[in-house]
C-alpha cells in the first residue's frame, strides 16, 4: 500500500514536471479557476529583426488585481503557459547573457531595468579603473561595461480571456542597443604602445527600460578595447550601447589610455559630442578620429620591458593630452 502511494506520487510530480518544461513562472492561485485562463500562447514575431540572435526570452505579466507573474522560455519562439485573466501590460526582452546584462525593478512594468555592471579593469591593458584620469565633467560617471545584444518590446493594453479554450499573444521583440564604431584614423608612432589599447566614452545610456521602449536617464561612461590594423596606422573598436539618456543633449568625450613601451601612460581626451549627437541615425554612431600622434621613444628598448600578451601593465603616471577635434 505504501510502495502504491509513492509509485501515485512519482508519477504525479513527472507529469507536473513534464506540463512546466520550457516555460517557468510563479504559481498561480488554483483556489480560484474561474479567474484563470489556461493554454495562453505566447509567439514572438521576429519580423522586426532581420537576424535574431536570442535563444532564450523573458516575460513579465502586469495587472492591477495580481502580483507580476514571471515566465522564462528555453527558446525564442515561445510557449504555452497559464495566467490570470484580464487585462494586463506584457514587457519580454531576451535573456541570453544573465551574467552580463542584469534586470531590476521588476515592481511596475515601466520600471524594469535591464544594466551592466561596473568595471574594476581596463579589458585590454588589464590597468585597474581606480584612480584613472577622466575627462574633465565626466568624473562622477559609473564606469560600465558594455552590453551585449539584447531584444525586447511591451504591450500595453493585453487582454487575456478566462477560458480553457487556447488563445494567442503575439509579441514583436527589436533590437534594444546601439551600433557604436570608434576608429582612430592615420596614427603616428603607433608602434610605442604596448598591447591592446583602452579607451572610455562618456554620457551614454546607463541602462535600458524595455516598459518604456527607451533608455534610462542615467549618465554612464562605456569602456571598450581598440586594436591596431596590420600597418600600425589606425585603432579601430565595434561595440554595442544603450543610445543616448533621453532629454537634453549631454557633451560626450572619448578617453584613451596609451600604455607606452617605457611604462609611461598617454592619456588622450577627444569631444565627439557632434558625431554623437548629431549622428544620421542614432542607432548607428560612427566615431572618426584624426591626427593622433603618440611620442617617440628612443631606439634602444627599456631594461625591463612589459611582457606582451594579456597581462598587466604598470603605469607609472600618465601624461594628459586634450585635442581640439577638426571633423
Amino acid at each position: 500500500m505504501r510502495s502504491d502511494y509513492f509509485k501515485t506520487t512519482s508519477l504525479i510530480i513527472g507529469a507536473m514536471f513534464l506540463l512546466t518544461e520550457g516555460c517557468a513562472h510563479k504559481e498561480l492561485n488554483n483556489d480560484a479557476p474561474t479567474t484563470i485562463a489556461e493554454n495562453v500562447e505566447i509567439v514572438f514575431d521576429w519580423s522586426k529583426v532581420s537576424s535574431p540572435q536570442a535563444s532564450t526570452m523573458e516575460l513579465y505579466l502586469y495587472s492591477d488585481s495580481h502580483e507580476v507573474m514571471t515566465y522564462s522560455f528555453n527558446n525564442r519562439d515561445g510557449g504555452l503557459i497559464r495566467s490570470y485573466g484580464g487585462k494586463h501590460t506584457a514587457v519580454c526582452h531576451s535573456n541570453d547573457d544573465p551574467y552580463a546584462l542584469h534586470v531590476r525593478n521588476h515592481h511596475a512594468h515601466d520600471e524594469v531595468e535591464i544594466y551592466t555592471d561596473n568595471t574594476s579593469t581596463l579589458v585590454g591593458q588589464g590597468i585597474s579603473t581606480r584612480g584613472l584620469p577622466r575627462a574633465p565633467g565626466t568624473e562622477q560617471e559609473p564606469l560600465r561595461a558594455t552590453p551585449s545584444m539584447l531584444y525586447g518590446t511591451h504591450h500595453l493594453n493585453l487582454n487575456l480571456k478566462v477560458s480553457a479554450h487556447s488563445q494567442t499573444v503575439t509579441l514583436y521583440p527589436e533590437e534594444l542597443v546601439c551600433h557604436y564604431s570608434v576608429e582612430f584614423i592615420d596614427v603616428e608612432n603607433l608602434q610605442n604602445a604596448d598591447l591592446r589599447i583602452d579607451a572610455c566614452i562618456s554620457s551614454l545610456a546607463g541602462g535600458y527600460k524595455p516598459g518604456r521602449m527607451e533608455a534610462t536617464d542615467e549618465a554612464v561612461s562605456h569602456t571598450f578595447t581598440l586594436t591596431a590594423d596590420n600597418d600600425m596606422k589606425s585603432l579601430h573598436s565595434q561595440f554595442l550601447t544603450f543610445g543616448v539618456p533621453p532629454g537634453e543633449e549631454l557633451p560626450h568625450m572619448v578617453c584613451l589610455y596609451v600604455a607606452l613601451k617605457n611604462k609611461t601612460g598617454n592619456f588622450y581626451t577627444f569631444d565627439v559630442s557632434d558625431q554623437v549627437n548629431q549622428a544620421p541615425d542614432p542607432r548607428n554612431v560612427n566615431i572618426k578620429i584624426y591626427g593622433l600622434k603618440l611620442p617617440e621613444l628612443p631606439d634602444d628598448p627599456p631594461d625591463n620591458p612589459p611582457v606582451e600578451g594579456g597581462v598587466s601593465v604598470e603605469v607609472d603616471s600618465w601624461n594628459t593630452i586634450h585635442y581640439d577635434l577638426k571633423v
